[in-house]
């Protein structure tokens, strides 16, 4: 009977151990969305931004254009980037724009948390740039 026991005390927590690990946070394959809002001041930057994001990340990375995990371009007529199918977790958004108004290039970013409560939902996020 103790050898039973013992049996499935080990069963469990090698169960839990693997349930635990298979877990993935802080990347794609998930339901959870980004609606990235890329503001120079209160100037909307529409259709001319590069959105860089990093994955498990809460500070910009050394070289953000080049480190990243995920690409993403505006559309044209749009002052946002979609960043879809996520799982809750920490990511690094950086921005690249061209400022119309003033002729300038423009960058900078935000870091944001998708908790678990907001896994299946969009999350709007506002993204600075200078």
């Amino acid at each position: 009977m103790k050898t039973l026991n013992k049996l499935i005390l080990v069963t469990i927590i090698t169960g839990s151990v693997a349930l635990i690990s298979s877990c993935k946070k802080d990347d794609t394959g998930g339901d959870a969305e980004i609606h990235a809002k890329i503001f120079h001041g209160s100037t909307p930057m529409i259709g001319t931004t590069t959105l860089y994001v990093k994955f498990g990340a809460k500070t910009e990375p050394s070289e953000p254009t080049t480190n990243y995990d995920l690409k993403l371009t505006g559309e044209a007529d749009d002052n946002h980037v979609h960043v879809e199918g996520l799982r809750p977790g920490s990511y690094y958004l950086y921005a690249e724009a061209f400022d119309s108004t003033l002729m300038i290039p423009v960058k900078g970013g935000v870091a944001t948390t998708i908790k678990w409560g907001e896994r299946k939902k969009m999350k709007e996020v506002e993204v600075q740039v200078n």
